[in-house]
């Protein structure tokens, strides 16, 4: 089987690419909403060409081919904050948000630019893609999202002919606010309050789930609950529709929804006399409330469910922002039963003292860092140090984004506890789920 093929076969599947569509209403949202402050945003499009080939037999790799096994490797290395979506045929963007700074748009691009271009294969030998990027920060003057993404599209092209660091920056061109705007109403409060409202209470979110497997023994430990939204024949992912519940403050039901479902879901499962692992349910900063506990033990009573099978998965950026009765509703989980997991560890808020006050059962080595793993650099520096810590603290480590063996076995040479990611499966909905589960089981 061809690998470039099975790369893309895989793509399709986690419907990693946005259409143009799609990624314009992200963008209009993105650009009629402010930052938080000291937070920037940007947008990024990588034109993908073609460079040496090495085959002895030139042997054709299509445009698609070559463009889907890139976006694979940019798509395993975006925070779960990030969208990534498709320009034209050589090109993808990413809309990178809440940025530390506006030089951080650039060391992203340079990640992406050396991923990108590593050899992939083509017949009896390599293919090594050329990617130059364009970069323009987003403005806090009104500009068409369509007229962004042309004038970054434009950029990147620019870029191979007249950068030799193959990127180019740029600011946002100015517009024509009074012309009509297609989807000039995607980014609206009103919009997203309506249509979140509508999802909820038709039934449109789903739960898809991804296994946790233990280094070690190979069994599953776990599974992590994924909102997703089934909008008509439209899977929405979350990086599209979270930011804008989160911003227009109505992210609180539909952090309350996935904890009845995932708590609903283990009842469903325990009285089909399946015995499955604990579910980890993330947890947004508008529920870091003492009020949330009520919310957890009617899920757990009504479901009944035994308090050991959730785990709540919290964010360091949530925590610090509602530090004191964090803690409060933290210890009172604890004593129910629930486990913590510290979510994203390393990116950007990180504190080893957090881990040694806090009641954490575990901690997750975000992906951007997994991916970094093989590198030997400041990545696997970072991981090591807390695998290091994490053990003498005994919390557990779960390692997100596995997307090969070489990648779990060398976070297992570190020390890491578990691991989850592509090279598993992706996200799977209940059915699907259930039958990986038996599938993975069988071949113990």
């Amino acid at each position: 089987m061809n690998d470039t093929n099975a790369l893309r076969r895989q793509v399709a599947l986690a419907d990693l690419l946005l259409d143009r569509q799609r990624l314009l209403r992200a963008l209009s949202l993105e650009l009629r909403t402010p930052n938080s402050p000291g937070a920037h945003s940007a947008l990024l499009v990588l034109h993908v060409g073609r460079g040496q080939n090495t085959a002895r037999h030139k042997r054709h790799l299509s445009d698609a081919d070559m463009l889907a096994t890139v976006a694979f490797r940019i798509g395993s290395r975006i925070r779960r904050r990030d969208l990534i979506g498709r320009v034209a045929d050589h090109q993808i963007a990413i809309l990178l948000r809440d940025l530390g700074n506006r030089d951080a748009a650039v060391q992203i691009a340079k990640r992406f630019i050396r991923a990108g271009e590593s050899p992939m294969p083509c017949g009896d030998g390599l293919l090594y893609p050329i990617i130059s990027a364009g970069i323009t920060h987003l403005p806090q003057v009104p500009v068409w999202p369509a007229t962004l993404l042309k004038h970054t599209a434009d950029v990147a092209d620019l870029a191979i002919r007249e950068s030799e660091a193959r990127f180019l920056v740029s600011e946002a061109p100015q517009s024509d606010t009074n012309a009509i705007e297609p989807d000039a109403d995607a980014g609206d409060e009103t919009y997203w309050r309506s249509m979140i409202g509508q999802a909820l209470s038709g039934a449109e979110f789903r739960l898809h789930y991804q296994p946790q497997i233990d280094m070690r023994t190979h069994r599953l430990t776990g599974l992590e609950a994924l909102i997703r939204w089934q909008r008509d024949d439209e899977l929405i992912m979350p990086g599209e529709f979270i930011p804008a519940a989160e911003r227009c403050d109505v992210i609180g039901p539909i952090g309350d929804w996935t904890l009845q479902e995932a708590c609903r879901q283990l009842d469903q499962w325990r009285h089909a006399g399946e015995e499955y692992p604990r579910v980890a349910v993330n947890l947004s900063a508008q529920q870091m409330r003492v009020s949330t506990l009520d919310t957890v033990r009617y899920a757990l009573k009504h479901h009944r469910v035994d308090a050991e099978k959730l785990e709540i998965e919290i964010t360091e950026s949530s925590l610090i922002s509602h530090l004191d009765e964090a803690a409060t509703l933290m210890n009172e989980l604890v004593a129910m039963g629930v486990r913590l997991s510290l979510d994203d560890f390393g990116t950007g808020y990180s504190s080893f003292v957090r881990l040694k006050r806090w009641p954490f059962g575990t901690v997750k080595i975000d992906y951007q860092f997994v991916a970094g793993v093989l590198m030997g650099g400041y990545d696997t520096e970072l991981i090591r140090a807390i695998i290091a810590i994490a053990r003498k603290l005994e919390i557990e480590t779960v390692a997100e984004g596995v997307e090969t063996s070489a990648q779990r076995d060398a976070l297992a040479s570190l020390g890491c506890h578990a691991w989850q990611g592509y090279h598993c499966t992706r996200p799977l909905p209940p059915g699907h789920i259930e039958s990986f589960i038996r599938d993975w089981h069988g071949r113990m």
